[in-house]
C-alpha cells in the first residue's frame, strides 16, 4: 500500500474519534521518538522531555479535528513541529526561562504563524535535523523487511555507518564485490523508502 493513502488514512481515522486505541498506538510509535529527540535536543532533560512527549501527543488528540489533511502544503509535519515546540517552551516558561505564552496562540493550521518565544537560536533547523534521523530510521526499519539479512547488514555498515568496504568486508566475511554488489542493489530500495516517507510525511 502506498505510504502516503496510508498516512492520509490514519490521519482522517484520528480524526474520527478518540477512542480508535489501535490508531492511536500506531501514530504514536511513528512519532514519539521525534518529538523527544526534538525536546532533548532543544535542552530538555530526559525527564522533561518524556514530558514533552506526552503533552504533545494529548495537545494532538484534543486538536486533532481542526486538523484538514492536505500533502501538498506539507501541513501535518509543520503542525506537530509547532505543538512540539509550545510544549517545550511552555517547560521552559515554567523555569522560568521563558515568558508566558502568548494568549493568541493556537494550533489551528489554518491561522497565521504566530511566533512563539524558545531557547534555541535555531529551532527549525533541530526539527529538520531530527526530522531527517527519524526518516532514516523509519526507512531502515522498512528496508529490513524487504532485504535479505546479509546484504542489509554491509549496507548499514558501509553506506550508512561510512565503514571503508575492506573493513565491511573483512568484519562481515564477504568479498569486496559482494560489498559493492549490495550497495548497487540495496540503495535504490533505500531511496524509494526515503521518497515514499518524505512523500507521507508533508
Amino acid at each position: 500500500m502506498d505510504p502516503s493513502s496510508t498516512r492520509k488514512t490514519l490521519i482522517n481515522r484520528l480524526r474520527q474519534t478518540n477512542s480508535d486505541t489501535r490508531s492511536w498506538s500506531e501514530f504514536y510509535e511513528l512519532y514519539w521518538k521525534l518529538v523527544y529527540s526534538v525536546a532533548r535536543k532543544a535542552g530538555l532533560a530526559e525527564a522533561d522531555a518524556e514530558d514533552v512527549v506526552q503533552e504533545t501527543f494529548l495537545k494532538v488528540s484534543k486538536s486533532i479535528k481542526k486538523f484538514e489533511y492536505d500533502p501538498n502544503r506539507g501541513r501535518f509535519r509543520n503542525w506537530l513541529c509547532l505543538i512540539t515546540k509550545q510544549q517545550v517552551a511552555n517547560h521552559y516558561r515554567k523555569a522560568n526561562k521563558l515568558p508566558e505564552l502568548p494568549s493568541f496562540w493556537n494550533e489551528d493550521p489554518d491561522e497565521p504563524a504566530r511566533e512563539i518565544p524558545d531557547p534555541t537560536s535555531d529551532w527549525e533547523a533541530i526539527w529538520e535535523a531530527e526530522d531527517r534521523k527519524h526518516a532514516m530510521h523509519l526507512a531502515l526499519t522498512r528496508l529490513k523487511d524487504k532485504v535479505k539479512p546479509k546484504p542489509y547488514q554491509i549496507f548499514l555498515a558501509h553506506c550508512i555507518k561510512g565503514m571503508p568496504v575492506k573493513e565491511v568486508a573483512n568484519l562481515l566475511e564477504v568479498s569486496d564485490n559482494e560489498v559493492y554488489l549490495a550497495k548497487s542493489r540495496v540503495m535504490p530500495l533505500f531511496e524509494e523508502e526515503i521518497k515514499a516517507l518524505g512523500e507521507a510525511e508533508k
